[in-house]
């Protein structure tokens, strides 16, 4: 704890931006209290930049607007929350404030402005997020946040039931802070998550996808995976098309775990990157509804990644992830278990279906995780093969080849000179063309394509 309050002052002289700095200042010379707060302090404390500066005062909005001489803008002034231009940046201010009972498990009651910080400070969710800092306080922790930090612990502030009633979203906020910074929850706040999960059922599919696209994007998979796998009953409430995955017994000799099991194991592996471990969360999500037993009594799974892309494409459009994010996990579910052979032309054609040079590494990437999953036994052989598949993919992307006919070295312009006319005749064409250049039969030079191209009137005849 010392060596963090140590480092605290002078990371925050470091951090603080100076159009902070500048609000914070005209508040102090008007005799109020300004404090840096909630997640710029935590993220100083653990030599982080924050990302976003949250300011607290015992001021009014009135009184706040008085002493700050940058224009202002009335965002929330029954919250207490005014808005600060500085330097054409943002700066929130918000009153000390206490809050009423939370009806609709989402918004309070009623606000009240309160007299002194602490009070302000034990409305907030978890200890890490209740504390403040200013250059005459130094740290305020009415509640322990310093401590906690340092055992690597998230628990909530007073009671963690109470909490969680108050806003839904904090049973998704408990696991998101707790995979991104490394943190165990603390008993009681576990208990609480498990008992108010159901509260999740009311929040809206953007905040709930805000919160899990941070969870999914922390720093290490393992720890992820172990969050995950401690709180499966509340991705299941998020994610119920996850449950029939959990202690599915796969009677597969190539498997050694449950599908659910399998499934987190391979996102542990991935790397911090959103679309990559929201398809392998999913990758299996249609084993399920596929399995099928042969008369040797072992378990196989037709269709299931044509039948999980489709789950996860419903599952994500209900969540409101964006478009882009949606449709990539939905072509890497779709196509994990398309294995490749390891030879130059399946690695031209693999590249090919992918599109694009990032997509192809994440495609791979999940494959040989998933191939990792598998039992012991099962691996040795097929990971080999993709280790050499993964060289020649490497040497494919070496010669610049063509993965999309827009990588062509001719266009539709040209088969236009040499007499087609607009029409699928000319794509049909184009098609050709790129065929024989994935296969290898054709280079990728414009004289060679002008020359292959046949002629229009001799094709129609």
């Amino acid at each position: 704890m010392a060596d963090m309050l140590e480092q605290l002052p002078r990371s925050m002289v470091q951090r603080v931006p100076a159009q902070v700095r500048a609000v914070m200042t005209q508040l102090e010379s008007a005799g109020y209290d300004a404090y840096a707060v909630g997640g710029c302090v935590r993220d100083a404390l653990l030599g982080r930049d924050p990302h976003d500066w949250d300011m607290t005062t015992n001021a009014t909005p009135e009184q706040m607007k008085e002493a700050v001489s940058f224009h202002s803008i009335d965002t929330g002034l029954k919250h207490g929350t005014v808005t600060f231009i500085v330097e054409h940046e943002p700066i929130e201010v918000t009153t000390y404030r206490i809050e009423g009972a939370y009806s609709d498990g989402r918004h309070p009651d009623s606000v009240e402005f309160a007299t002194t910080l602490e009070e302000d400070l034990s409305r907030r969710d978890f200890t890490v997020n209740a504390m403040a800092w200013s250059d005459e306080s130094g740290v305020v922790d009415p509640f322990g946040g310093i401590s906690d930090l340092q055992d690597k612990l998230l628990r909530c502030v007073g009671n963690a039931s109470e909490r969680f009633s108050e806003d839904g979203l904090r049973v998704m906020r408990a696991l998101r802070f707790a995979a991104y910074y490394g943190l165990s929850v603390e008993k009681g706040t576990a208990c609480a998550v498990h008992e108010k999960k159901g509260m999740l059922s009311a929040v809206s599919g953007e905040r709930i996808c805000a919160e899990l696209t941070r969870m999914m994007e922390s720093p290490d998979g393992n720890h992820l995976a172990d969050i995950v796998s401690q709180f499966s009953d509340v991705m299941f409430q998020i994610m119920p098309e996850l449950a029939p995955a959990y202690g599915l017994d796969q009677e597969n000799p190539h498997h050694d775990r449950d599908c659910w099991t399998h499934m987190v194991d391979v996102m542990a592996q991935m790397e911090p990157d959103l679309a990559l471990r929201l398809a392998a969360l999913l990758h299996d999500v249609g084993k399920p509804s596929c399995k099928v037993k042969g008369e040797d009594g072992v378990a196989h799974y037709p269709g299931h990644a044509e039948k999980g892309a489709r789950i996860a494409e419903t599952l994500l459009s209900r969540l409101k992830f964006p478009h882009r994010i949606r449709d990539e996990v939905v072509f890497l579910v779709a196509q994990h278990d398309s294995w490749p052979a390891p030879t130059q032309r399946s690695a031209r054609r693999f590249l090919a279906r992918c599109g694009d040079e990032k997509r192809a590494r994440r495609l791979l990437a999940l494959m040989k995780a998933d191939r990792r999953a598998h039992a012991p036994n099962s691996v040795e052989g097929k990971f080999d093969e993709l280790e050499q598949f993964g060289v020649f993919m490497e040497s494919a992307l070496e010669e610049d080849a063509a993965f999309t006919v827009r990588d062509l070295e001719i266009s539709g312009c040209d088969l236009l000179e040499k007499g087609w006319t607009e029409g699928p005749g000319l794509g049909a064409e184009l098609q050709r063309l790129f065929d024989l250049v994935l296969s290898g039969d054709l280079p990728n030079e414009r004289s060679a394509l002008l020359m292959a191209a046949r002629d229009p009137e001799a094709h129609s005849a």
